[in-house]
């Protein structure tokens, strides 16, 4: 066989007029219309490509859509197992200390705020006297500085640049010494004289722990950070493949 006899026999990378003779749907044309515009030209990927058409042809009589069988038309070229090889988890620890300190913040206000609501709607609390660890202003601070001691905490044990895992002992040493220091402060905030801490309604605790739930969302997905007490806003879809 000659040389143009084997370029004759390779397959083509199909163009738009292919396409709308193809047989396939509009959608599906547009499906494998990104696929030819992902290789970029390369022509190797022709075959792939043909065979991704005759199954989405195929899949037509069913009613299977493109998205139900290849998902993206990177998946279907195995795009996307080779860039997640090639982009490893970020670590919590690698945001840094202020976007850390500020997420944690929210977390932790949500929680106390949920917590102290629900107690508050089921108990005959009496605002009149100290509001304790539940007044408003010892919820911000105790959050607050929830946030600085479990940021210093992470940046602390992180790995090291070069990949040295922080000592089992140390761990244990700043955990436990960051959360004594923390539950020492908020016990500390619960004497806070009324007048500059008072005690809200349960309702309006509530109401701010839905606020805060939706600001940490908002967070999340603006910083992109993953991991911590509550996961990551989007989680990436693990490969099976």
């Amino acid at each position: 066989m000659t040389e143009s006899q084997e370029t004759q026999a390779q397959p083509a990378l199909p163009t738009r007029a292919d396409l709308a003779t193809s047989g396939l749907t509009k959608r599906n044309q547009e499906f494998i219309w990104q696929m030819v515009q992902l290789v970029d030209g390369d022509a190797s990927k022709a075959g792939l490509i043909a065979e991704v058409g005759a199954k989405l042809l195929d899949g037509q009589k069913t009613g299977a859509t493109a998205k139900q069988l290849f998902n993206t038309p990177a998946e279907a070229l195995g795009f996307k197992a080779k860039q997640a090889a090639e982009t490893p988890a970020r670590g919590y620890a690698t945001y840094g200390f202020w976007p850390l300190m500020v997420d944690n913040a929210i977390a932790f206000f949500m929680m106390f705020s949920f917590m102290f609501g629900l107690t508050l709607m089921f108990s005959k609390a009496n605002q009149a006297g100290s509001a304790g660890a539940a007044g408003i202003t010892s919820l911000v601070l105790t959050s607050l500085l929830g946030g600085v001691f479990f940021a210093a905490v992470m940046m602390t044990l992180a790995p090291s640049k070069d990949g040295v895992q922080t000592p089992l002992w140390k761990k244990i040493v700043v955990s436990v010494g960051a959360f004594v220091l923390w539950f020492l402060a908020y016990m500390g905030f619960a004497y806070l004289p009324s007048i500059i801490n008072p005690l809200l309604p349960g309702w309006v605790y509530l109401i701010l722990a839905v606020l805060a739930f939706i600001g940490f969302r908002f967070w999340r997905v603006k910083t992109g950070i993953q991991g911590g007490f509550l996961g990551s806003a989007t989680r990436p879809r693990q490969d099976t493949k």
